[in-house]
């Protein structure tokens, strides 16, 4: 369920991007030629040249941001990080629409084509388009963001997640996943062998559901997509278990402290 959710983000997303540079790159060629903003040394060129590779510069676009890794889905992105994702991925969207237009202009078109201008673009439609296709692809994906934080909200796309420790660590990792429910990760409780001798009391409200060697099947119960493992070093052997049942799975698994939790 939670892969094919998150495929269908990615695909929202890069419909959404792909649309965004089409509406920017006509839009420029509009503000360009059509607005008076911009002296014309010359007639404007006819808008179905430009609609024509609209579609060419937005497939590169899309391409740069997978090349940008924008893409990829990572809990915890802030605002700075999707714009300048955005603004360095559309920078080489740019770049490889300038390139490719020269090159197939050059090598590929006829004479006769290449003496009716096409594939010719004003260095101000450039210009225009890297500008609109920041602000409008960023736009989208502040909207989406805010779609997903209500969705969070509301409990709808949650990723479950259980501790591993209820120690110091344990509650550290709780503390900093509540403190950040806007990340999308609901917390379902703590395993620890402590449970064995009949403590059930986990921490702020979340049980602790058992020990150790049950948490394949507590994962498999409570349908859990992540573990955070906060476990003292000494217990290395029980992480191996741990490193197992992740393997089986598919379900991911974080030690603490990395990186990984520091993002949040």
């Amino acid at each position: 369920m939670l892969r094919r959710y998150n495929r269908l983000l990615v695909v929202t997303f890069v419909v959404a991007d792909f649309l965004s540079a089409l509406v920017a790159f006509a839009l420029a060629y509009v503000i360009r030629f059509n607005t008076g903003l911009v002296g014309l040394a010359q007639p404007a060129p006819p808008f179905d040249r430009y609609l024509l590779i609209a579609p060419f510069v937005a497939v590169l676009v899309v391409a740069a941001f997978q090349l940008q890794g924008l893409y990829r889905l990572r809990r915890g992105r802030t605002r700075v990080d999707d714009f300048f994702g955005v603004l360095v991925g559309s920078l080489l969207g740019t770049l490889l629409g300038v390139l490719g237009t020269l090159y197939i202009q050059t090598y590929h078109l006829s004479d006769e084509l290449k003496a009716q201008g096409y594939l010719e673009v004003s260095r101000w439609v450039w210009v225009l388009f890297l500008v609109l296709n920041v602000l409008f692809t960023y736009a989208s994906r502040e909207t989406v963001r805010d779609v997903l934080r209500r969705r969070w909200r509301a409990g709808v796309g949650l990723k479950r997640v259980i501790v591993a420790g209820v120690g110091d660590l344990g509650r550290m990792v709780a503390d900093r996943i509540l403190e950040h429910a806007e990340l999308g990760f609901q917390i379902v409780g703590f395993v620890d062998d402590r449970a064995a001798a009949g403590d059930a009391i986990g921490y702020r409200g979340l049980p602790l559901l058992g020990t150790l060697a049950d948490l394949p099947q507590i994962c498999a119960q409570e349908k859990i997509d992540e573990i955070y493992v906060a476990l003292p070093i000494e217990e290395h052997v029980k992480m191996l278990g741990i490193v197992e049942l992740r393997a089986r799975g598919g379900r991911e698994a974080h030690w603490v402290p990395t990186p990984v939790f520091l993002t949040l």
